[in-house]
């Protein structure tokens, strides 16, 4: 890109609009991939509240399972975040179909 070309592209992508675009679209892939990362880990989590509907010696024997519950969780929420942020939003000039396309 020439340097006029590039000028150009900067202060698009940088205006409020593509900014609150992409805060926008940043928004929904979070939400998209911690609603995966639940549903895969969801297990984990059922078990770690079960725990407490037994005695209180038992209670804290199903809590150790949220540390991978939430590991896996984050795991995929990051993960996916990134590399759809990456391939969607990252350096494009976004438009108004796009966050239609999205949902």
């Amino acid at each position: 890109m020439d340097e006029f070309k590039r000028a150009v592209f900067d202060a698009v992508y940088n205006s409020p609009q593509q900014r609150r675009l992409r805060l926008i679209v940043g928004t929904l892939l979070a939400i998209k991939h911690a609603l995966r990362g639940l549903l895969f880990s969801w297990p984990l989590y059922l078990l770690a509240a079960a725990g407490l509907a037994l005695p209180d010696a038992w209670a804290w024997a199903f809590v150790p399972l949220l540390i991978p519950a939430i590991w896996v969780s984050s795991h995929i929420l990051l993960k996916g975040w990134h590399e759809d942020y990456g391939e969607r939003v990252k350096g494009r000039v976004l438009k108004r179909d796009e966050l239609r396309r999205l949902v």
